[in-house]
């Protein structure tokens, strides 16, 4: 079976099409074919997708043949399957949704496990010996063959896992479909639904809201499942008739099952952020969950916090520093120069992750009294074309590098990059499904931090970095709106929103000030 055969076209949009047989339509819904939008208009990505649906369109078939009802004796009763009516279209479609996610990340790690595999051959063949044999240049070679054998037996532990969690979930879904009962000689009627009427919450206002509001895939995906989460506690009923006596019943509802304060307080923000936006698009009277929070108890202590000087100096005579250790899952350079970038930046983690050879560039401009200057500059800014995606319009800016940033080599960094004509400076990083190309990367940080690093302060986190660069701005005296300028926030100072910003000379100077007195970097950087 060619996966390829089940690739489709509508417009200039793919789609994931295939058949069901006849005999499991009845246990589907009634649908002849499985069709899934891919929501991209590229060839080989949407290839790259089409496993994940297959997985996902497998699995449901797989159980829906195990439940296809067997022939009985002449003179048997004949004893349909009764649908579950709170079973609605909504919840099966919810299910499908989870199994895709889930089969698209077992495909992620399936392709994860056959780089690692063929990356061990290929370097386990050419490097013999002990790492005692090696020249102390190539000892980080063989660190990296060793760190991804064992991402490889990682893997290889993980893999079957994940396999057998998209058949559990397939076979969660088809139970609750339909109540497992006695076989029957023919499979049962698929169940009338009735046409929604109305504006509804968890398909017509997310789609509508997240169009205008350009939402990426990830953010309509986790305010699309806080809409199923309120219908599945409350009751199904347009976004019109949705009352603050609802909104109330879902937060207890919320509260008597355990969730955490953090998490009763996210979806509460979530479910406003949809229902202000019926509101003000005239799909609602009014926002009825404004106002309805919770309170956080344990907020104030488990907010993120800067590093402290200790962490910072035990950070960067990690092995990663001190060793050249480049472990697999540290992506190559990323694992070297993503924590300094962060440190010298206050930039976000896949702002950096994203950079292109071609953001890092000089720029001329005029200082105070007009004279031509020219400084480098890391440029952070927004390409669709390009999958480069910002947080907010002020996220756009010319960052100055630091002084200690070109001492350690990242221009020569960049210019080998440039020379490689790689499209991005760290080409090692793969987008997860919502196409973050940190992601991963961020899930190896964490552990490295409190394991080679010693930090094991649980606030202490990458974006701990930007705070540590707010901390140590402010005590260099830097100008407040340079700060923000600098680090993408936007201003609550209506006076900042004439003009477009600080000059560069201003810009360059206050990065100048900018310093960490007490912290120890390693030596400057060899480049190839």
């Amino acid at each position: 079976m060619t996966m390829c055969t089940f690739l489709s076209k509508r417009g200039a949009t793919y789609y994931f099409r295939r058949t069901i047989p006849a005999e499991l339509r009845p246990l589907l819904g009634g649908k002849a074919e499985f069709m899934v939008s891919l929501r991209t208009k590229d060839r080989e990505e949407a290839k790259r997708l089409i496993p994940g649906e297959t997985l996902t369109s497998q699995a449901l078939l797989d159980e829906a043949s195990r439940r296809l009802p067997a022939k009985l004796p002449a003179g048997a009763p004949r004893t349909q399957s009764r649908p579950f009516p709170e079973y609605d279209a909504a919840a099966w479609e919810w299910g499908r949704e989870r199994a895709a996610i889930e089969s698209k990340e077992l495909v992620e790690k399936q392709a994860r496990h056959d780089g690692a595999a063929a990356a061990v051959a290929f370097l386990t063949e050419r490097i013999g010996g002990s790492t005692k044999e090696l020249q102390p240049d190539d000892r980080p070679i063989r660190y990296l063959v060793d760190d991804k054998e064992f991402d490889l037996k990682v893997l290889r532990e993980h893999l079957g896992a994940a396999k057998a969690e998209v058949q559990r979930l397939a076979a969660e879904l088809a139970a609750a479909r339909t109540e497992p009962v006695a076989p029957a000689l023919a499979a049962p009627e698929a169940a009338p639904t009735k046409p929604e009427s109305g504006t509804m919450l968890d398909t017509d206002i997310i789609e509508l809201w997240a169009a205008e509001r350009k939402v990426v895939t990830k953010g309509k995906d986790t305010h699309a499942a806080v809409a199923r989460w309120f219908y599945e506690r409350t009751s199904r009923k347009p976004v019109r008739d949705i009352t603050r006596k609802d909104v109330l019943a879902f937060k207890v509802a919320l509260v008597d099952e355990g969730q955490t304060p953090a998490n009763i307080k996210m979806k509460l923000s979530r479910l406003r952020t949809l229902l202000q936006w019926a509101a003000d698009n005239d799909h609602a009277e009014s926002n009825v969950a404004s106002g309805i929070t919770i309170k956080d108890t344990d907020a104030a202590k488990n907010k993120r916090k800067e590093f402290d000087l200790a962490s910072l100096n035990a950070i960067f005579a990690s092995p990663v520093y001190a060793d050249g250790a480049r472990p697999a899952a540290g992506k190559g350079e990323a694992a070297y120069w993503l924590p300094l970038l962060a440190l010298y930046t206050g930039a976000r983690m896949e702002e950096l992750g994203q950079l292109r050879p071609a953001d890092v560039q000089q720029i001329s401009y005029p200082d105070g009294d007009g004279v031509d200057l020219s400084s480098w500059f890391i440029r952070i800014q927004e390409d669709a074309d390009d999958s480069l995606r910002l947080k907010n319009a002020a996220s756009e800016r010319d960052v100055p590098v630091h002084p200690e940033l070109q001492r350690l080599g990242f221009l020569a960094f960049v210019a080998a990059a440039t020379k490689a004509k790689q499209e991005r400076l760290f080409p090692k990083l793969n987008a997860n499904i919502y196409g973050r190309l940190t992601a991963k990367w961020g899930e190896w940080f964490g552990p490295y931090l409190r394991g080679a690093c010693g930090v094991t302060d649980k606030r202490m986190v990458f974006h701990s970095f930007r705070h540590t660069f707010k901390q140590y701005a402010r005590h260099a005296g830097i100008i407040e709106g340079v700060q923000r300028q600098i680090m993408g926030h936007g201003s609550s100072d209506v006076a900042d929103d004439y003009g477009s910003g600080y000059p560069l000379h201003q810009v360059v100077e206050g990065m100048g000030l900018y310093k960490v007195p007490g912290l120890v970097l390693p030596a400057a950087s060899k480049q190839d």
